[in-house]
């Protein structure tokens, strides 16, 4: 009886100090999500929900493709921000800086709903080319903007589903679900 309550203890511990270092995790970056959101005009959960998709909260994470950091921006789009800015560009390793790395990637994404603003989905479109780049996402808002939505199919839907790579489909619908949801676990 003593093992067994050792046991379960030791297994309410364990589970404790896991959730603990969830919601650490999870809320670390918060307050810098929130302040470069507010500066570029973007919805917090968004953010959020992007930086849980593309990173999962690590600062020093590197795609395959060359992104980096939380948002896995590309050295294409900080170079952008900082000729837009008047900066001198930066090397890479400061990319990695959260700070940083959040502002560029809230300026990219208020950059991307800006040029979808005329669209039914902004912030949708605005994701597709965050993940699949830019002449893919014109080409599906050309294809959307063709063909009227089909009753009883929610918009967002629809247009989901003229996406031809299923990956980014799934994408897109997870981070919108989870910004609306503010569910930031699998």
């Amino acid at each position: 009886m003593r093992r067994m309550i050792r046991t379960v203890g030791l297994m309410l511990l364990i589970f404790a100090a896991a959730a603990g270092w969830f919601h650490y995790r999870t809320t670390r970056y918060d307050d810098v999500i929130d302040q470069a959101a507010a500066r570029n005009s973007v919805n917090f959960y968004l953010v959020k929900a992007l930086v849980f998709q593309e990173s999962w909260f690590r600062p020093d994470i590197r795609g395959a493709s060359g992104e980096l950091g939380l948002m896995q921006v590309s050295m294409g789009a900080a170079n952008d921000f900082c000729a837009r800015k008047g900066f001198l560009p930066f090397y890479e390793e400061r990319l990695l800086e959260p700070e940083l790395n959040l502002e560029v990637g809230c300026w990219y994404l208020r950059q991307s709903i800006d040029r979808y603003k005329n669209t039914p989905a902004p912030e949708l479109f605005a994701l597709l080319r965050y993940n699949a780049g830019q002449a893919r996402a014109d080409a599906w808002v050309k294809q959307a903007l063709s063909n009227p939505v089909p009753s009883g199919i929610s918009p967002e839907r629809y247009y989901l589903s003229l996406v031809d790579i299923p990956r980014t489909r799934e994408y897109v619908r997870t981070i919108l679900e989870r910004s609306q949801t503010h569910q930031f676990w699998f």
